[in-house]
């Protein structure tokens, strides 16, 4: 019998929270002694704030769900399951502003291997990011025309997306200075202000568009009924020199607005640095004559959360226990390589299959399972 196992029958769902949240403290306060972790100290009247460096992605995914689960400043949102009472059914969540800065984004071991869905996923998102989904949304020319007619309803009833990250970033529209609606390549224009200044501090792009995204009649009397804005607010490039000689490596900044953190960020981080920042690295290196090598990526959230719904196993079965079953091995010191998928191992070796098989097929396939 596990250690969840265990605990849940003789503490139930809700002690067994309480206990992994207790380790979870201890950890996370003794990894600040260490001077491993840096966070503001607990306290009812401002919002926790959580530091974290690590060399790859699992490390740093790992610690600072510790860190979530520690000090975590508990709130239920509307994506919280309820009764029909109307009381939550679940487990708070718990959030925190957080930075995480993974040294070596690419670096191994790159996948954990209790990322809440596993790996299915990643190639997926990875070609979605590189823009193979941006035909799922409606047009923003289709949209100004419509717009213009005053058929906003034909635009509120349409099912298909708003705008991707891809979008936003490789063809944001704006309104010329003669009314015509253009698209800006951001990324392109990122590598054309470091390829003229290597040591710029201005290259950077967002996802932003104040006209839609509060959602609030910035254009007149247009409103949704629903509408999500984006989470991933903007990247920041920093070019600095190698210390042993010719050429660069790039560091990046990414800011986001809020992130599950559990589901999203591994499948976030893989995505945006194979699919976005990998082709603005190549694209200076090009432009420069120089190597242009991979730098750090610091991976900052307004509003990074646990939902407590997917660490109640009443809800979430086998996912729920495994990722408790998680928090009571690491705070009693198993070693991480336990936890990853290392390469060289037949499971490591399956993984990069599917998930290239993945990548392929939607590459070949943009509009598989496409609703509309």
């Amino acid at each position: 019998m596990s250690v969840v196992d265990g605990m849940l029958d003789e503490k139930g769902p809700e002690g067994t929270f309480e206990e992994a949240r207790r380790v979870a403290r201890e950890y996370t306060f003794e990894q600040r002694r260490r001077g491993r972790i840096s966070f503001a100290d607990p306290s009812p009247d401002s919002h926790p704030s959580i530091h974290v460096v690590r060399r790859t992605l699992p490390e740093v995914w790992e610690d600072t769900a510790m860190a979530l689960m520690a000090i975590g400043r508990e709130i239920h949102t509307h994506y919280d399951p309820r009764r029909k009472s109307g009381e939550f059914a679940s487990f708070p969540s718990l959030e925190a502003t957080v930075m995480m800065h993974i040294v070596e984004p690419f670096g191994e071991p790159r996948f954990h291997k209790h990322y809440l869905g596993g790996w299915m996923g990643f190639g997926d998102y990875r070609a979605e990011i590189e823009g193979v989904k941006d035909g799922w949304m409606i047009s923003p020319a289709t949209v100004a025309g419509l717009l213009k007619r005053g058929e906003f309803d034909a635009v509120k009833g349409d099912e298909r997306w708003n705008y991707t990250y891809s979008q936003r970033l490789r063809a944001y529209p704006y309104f010329d200075f003669h009314g015509d609606l253009r698209t800006i390549n951001q990324l392109d224009s990122v590598v054309a202000n470091l390829a003229a200044e290597p040591t710029s501090r201005s290259a950077q792009c967002i996802t932003w568009d104040p006209r839609w995204d509060h959602n609030d009649r910035q254009m007149g009397p247009f409103k949704w009924d629903s509408y999500h804005s984006p989470c991933l607010q903007r990247f920041w490039f920093r070019l600095r020199p190698r210390a042993e000689g010719a050429g660069y490596r790039l560091d990046i900044n990414g800011h986001w607005r809020s992130r599950d953190h559990l589901k999203a960020v591994p499948s976030n981080v893989y995505g945006v640095t194979e699919g976005m920042h990998e082709e603005v690295r190549r694209k200076l290196a090009d432009r420069l004559g120089v190597p242009v090598e991979r730098g750090s990526y610091i991976d900052i959230n307004d509003s990074l959360h646990l939902y407590g719904h997917y660490l109640d196993p009443r809800l979430q079965g086998l996912d729920a226990k495994s990722y408790l079953e998680d928090v009571f091995r690491i705070a009693a010191g198993e070693p991480i390589e336990n936890r990853v998928v290392m390469p060289g191992t037949d499971m490591y070796d399956m993984m990069m299959e599917d998930i290239e098989r993945e990548y392929a097929f939607r590459k070949a396939n943009p509009d598989f399972g496409r609703g509309g």
